[in-house]
């Protein structure tokens, strides 16, 4: 039976993180930030360096029963910032949080279908818990294979279902350098190929965001050739696609790499929205691949960045007028700001700004936000102190 200090408050969140490389005493140092009897859902973020059967079995031994989920990571964002090679996560108390939890195995069969059955189930689930779930007191947090290519099946489809309902989330990582094998956590081990779907219930105040720091501009390419079941585009505007890209920023082919797509984004325009689509990398025959669903005719828009941590700093002044400052800021944020934000000297900076407000998240391989699978863009929820009557 876990044990916690007498003297600790009782609170609704809780917030922690460990910079411990020994799975066993991250998972012990995590735990004791974290627990408190009565959780309805544990989540923690892992740096893909831990072992992962090891840190499995510490939290499976630490958090007994507790609902537990999370997954690996490009980089974590807890409460000193943004780091590397650690373990972050939060905690929600069942006295102020409703929780329904689905797992979604085998992604590769998923069909858009699906969607209404899990989201009504999860409804269903909460009702039983005496919740009336609304936009008002409900939202979804979606944790992905990042490496599944259907991001954009599973969000949109259980979008669709969820109606006004919001959500957001991330895809599971393996580093900064794009590797092959983000895991994401639940059942007290880590696997591919999946995804946990999390709807939460609460009298807290929240706000579902997204937000990026680009200024799109009339600059527009039509992709002519593509291979969409790979998210690769071989040609742009007839040319090969690297050539073209390159032609269009103005860097020299040699030079493409992620810093360079992460500095020069390019996306797609939606009621007037810029949605990014980054590119990963750069294939030997001059194709590019992407983080997000692609096709030949979609028209891609060019954009400059702008000021990250003033476009930062807008976006949680917006928040804190909607909901206070944060008790939580749950923060899906890609792996490509985090690129460009150290090519700028600024990750210091951007991460001592979401510390202040909060935030526990993790840097992804792509964002999800309501029906939308995007890259380049932070989203997440705010959630503020309840009300005191």
């Amino acid at each position: 039976m876990p044990l916690v200090e007498a003297s600790r408050t009782p609170r609704s969140i809780l917030r922690g993180m460990s910079a411990q490389r020994d799975p066993e005493r991250a998972a012990a140092e995590l735990f004791e930030q974290i627990w408190q009897p009565g959780l309805a859902l544990a989540v923690v973020f892992c740096s893909p360096g831990y072992d992962r059967e090891r840190l499995a079995r510490a939290l499976r031994e630490r958090f007994g029963a507790t609902p537990l989920i999370g997954c690996t990571t490009a980089a974590e964002i807890g409460p000193l910032g943004y780091s590397t090679g650690t373990l972050t996560g939060f905690s929600l108390s069942s006295r102020e949080f409703s929780v329904s939890v689905h797992v979604i195995d085998h992604l590769q069969g998923y069909r858009s279908t699906d969607g209404q059955a899990i989201v009504d189930g999860m409804l269903g689930e909460l009702s039983a818990q005496g919740v009336m779930p609304s936009r008002d007191n409900t939202f979804g947090m979606l944790l992905i294979d990042g490496n599944c290519q259907r991001e954009e099946r599973v969000a949109h489809s259980l979008h669709t279902a969820l109606g006004d309902i919001e959500l957001f989330g991330g895809s599971a990582g393996d580093g900064l350098e794009v590797g092959k094998n983000p895991y994401v956590l639940h059942g007290g081990g880590f696997h591919r190929d999946r995804a946990v779907f999390v709807l939460v219930s609460t009298a807290h105040p929240f706000v579902v965001f997204k937000t990026d720091s680009f200024l799109p501009t009339p600059t527009r390419m039509v992709i002519t050739e593509a291979r969409p079941e790979e998210r690769k585009v071989l040609e742009i505007n007839g040319e090969r696609a690297a050539l073209e890209y390159a032609r269009q920023v103005g860097i020299a082919v040699e030079q493409l790499d992620i810093t360079v797509f992460a500095r020069h984004p390019i996306g797609v325009m939606r009621g007037g929205e810029f949605y990014p689509r980054t590119i990963v990398w750069i294939e030997d025959d001059l194709s590019l691949t992407f983080g997000c669903a692609i096709d030949a005719g979609v028209v891609l828009a060019t954009a400059q960045p702008t000021d990250p941590i003033q476009a930062l700093s807008q976006r949680l002044d917006a928040l804190r007028q909607r909901v206070g400052t944060p008790e939580l800021l749950i923060a899906c944020d890609c792996m490509c700001r985090y690129h460009a934000m150290e090519d700028q000297g600024v990750t210091g900076q951007a991460g001592e700004l979401l510390a202040a407000h909060g935030a526990v998240g993790f840097s992804t391989y792509g964002e999800q936000y309501n029906s939308m699978h995007i890259n380049q863009a932070l989203t997440g929820v705010a959630i503020g102190r309840k009300a005191v009557l």
